[in-house]
């Protein structure tokens, strides 16, 4: 058991199962003016992002440097929103109450994988083999025996796993859930609850392996993210430049994506407290807790920048300080130092306050900054390498100039995260966003209890 003392009246959701059932089942029904126009204005930047990729097209896929910000862009969605269902996965293995309202929030995001594996197309087909390139795919390996098409087999194979596994999680996770929109909805979409539910009947034996499924799902999308966190880190970045050997940027290149997945999960649940009518569900608990793990993740990314800087630092070569140059203190800089500070700096220099980090809006405005901070890096990272062009050796011999971004490249990468919000906005209406059966055992673990002149909260920890 743990006592959980808010210094307030502790929240407890002051609804009965019935109603939590009802209401948030009929929330995916529910279709505003407001919503409707979200989606229309989605939809047209989506459309937008969609003639940026035609007017690129031009230049073909025999050279990658045109496609620079189109993987700045997969780079940034995997970052952010294909990160973010960890942040369903880790509090349901730590037995955490705080994730239940935001585990669904977290998971939906998955879907962001679909408009991905299509983004992927034309970077594959404009990436270089890994022959003569320092690359994660070791060139005497690839002559003697790698299977025909790396890295581009794997790294593909990778991605579309990574996916696959994303939406399985999000469906066996639901699976109550639809059990109960089977109960309450007719229809059309009645049918497709009664499809997804498998004959749920909520037997023991049923939540046991479901348990067991989520907990096998969550291992292995843990695995895939790291997996495909390496591979585009190296085969999209670090291979494209001479000389560049770094063996702790894939490591902060996945942690930076924990980091986003946190930034990523509160400002989407802010929206959906704030204009979803999910106040009653989303409260100060979760933007208490996710902004504590904020912090602890705003340090762990200095802590591994910082390892990894070092050593070009001190060594001093020619090729190190070129690409020191390239990425952090040449035309770049504007935006490596817009980066350490909103991913950085300004997490731990408000964070620390006790009154920004237990508050809503505190967590959320430091949490949109790592966003635009964490999109600006990818820019920074997958922009300069692609700049460097078909140079191939041991050495980074001059510094290239800074690739501006054209009319076509500024709507594809406004298309990319329109269209993953587009997907996340629309798979709304099929999953409810507040998981229902975990917040119906979150209120049957936890009780106020008076003690002298203060209530607790008593939370149990189930098994």
């Amino acid at each position: 058991m743990a006592i959980n003392n808010h210094h307030r009246q502790p929240e407890i959701l002051q609804k009965s199962s019935t109603e939590v059932s009802e209401e948030l089942i009929a929330g995916t029904s529910r279709t505003s003016s407001r919503f409707m126009l979200f989606c229309l204005v989605l939809l047209g930047l989506t459309v937008l992002g969609v003639a940026g990729f035609f007017m690129r097209l031009q230049d073909g896929f025999s050279h990658h440097t045109p496609w620079a910000y189109l993987a700045a862009a997969f780079a940034f969605i995997l970052t952010t929103s294909m990160s973010a269902p960890l942040v369903a996965i880790a509090p349901r293995l730590a037995k955490a109450h705080f994730g239940r309202p935001v585990s669904r929030i977290a998971e939906l995001w998955a879907v962001a994988g679909l408009l991905q594996l299509l983004i992927l197309i034309p970077l594959i087909l404009s990436l270089p083999d890994a022959e003569g390139r320092s690359t994660f795919w070791f060139t005497n390996l690839y002559r003697e025996g790698w299977p025909p098409g790396t890295p581009h087999t794997w790294l593909v194979l990778s991605v579309v796993f990574l996916v696959l596994n994303g939406l399985a999680l999000l469906w066996v996770a639901a699976i109550p859930d639809f059990a109960i929109g089977r109960d309450k909805c007719s229809g059309l979409k009645g049918s497709i609850y009664r499809l997804l539910s498998l004959n749920w009947s909520g037997s023991k034996a049923e939540w046991t392996r479901l348990r067991n499924r989520v907990g096998i799902l969550g291992t292995f999308y843990f695995m895939f993210l790291v997996t495909v966190h390496t591979f585009v880190s190296f085969d999209f970045a670090q291979s494209l430049v001479p000389g560049w050997r770094d063996s702790l940027f894939p490591t902060w290149h996945a942690l930076s994506g924990i980091q986003g997945a946190v930034a990523s999960t509160l400002v989407t649940a802010f929206v959906l407290r704030n204009f979803g009518g999910m106040k009653a569900y989303i409260g100060l608990n979760q933007f208490w807790s996710l902004g504590k793990l904020l912090l602890a993740l705003s340090l762990l990314w200095a802590y591994f920048w910082w390892s990894g800087f070092i050593i070009f630092w001190y060594g001093k070569t020619e090729t190190e300080q070129n690409l020191l140059q390239l990425l952090m203190f040449g035309s770049y800089r504007p935006l490596f130092l817009a980066t350490f500070g909103l991913c950085f700096l300004i997490p731990l220099l408000s964070l620390v306050w006790n009154p920004i980090r237990k508050s809503i809006i505190g967590p959320t405005v430091i949490a949109t900054g790592v966003l635009i901070g964490t999109f600006l890096d990818r820019v920074r990272v997958y922009v300069a390498s692609y700049s460097v062009g078909d140079v191939k050796g041991a050495y980074l011999e001059h510094v290239p100039a800074v690739l501006k971004p054209e009319l076509a490249d500024i709507f594809m990468m406004v298309g990319v995260i329109a269209g993953s919000m587009l997907l996340y906005t629309l798979s709304t209406r099929l999953f409810p966003v507040v998981n229902i059966w975990e917040t119906k055992e979150g209120m049957l673990l936890q009780r106020v209890r008076p003690l002298n002149k203060v209530n607790l909260r008593v939370l149990a920890k189930p098994y």
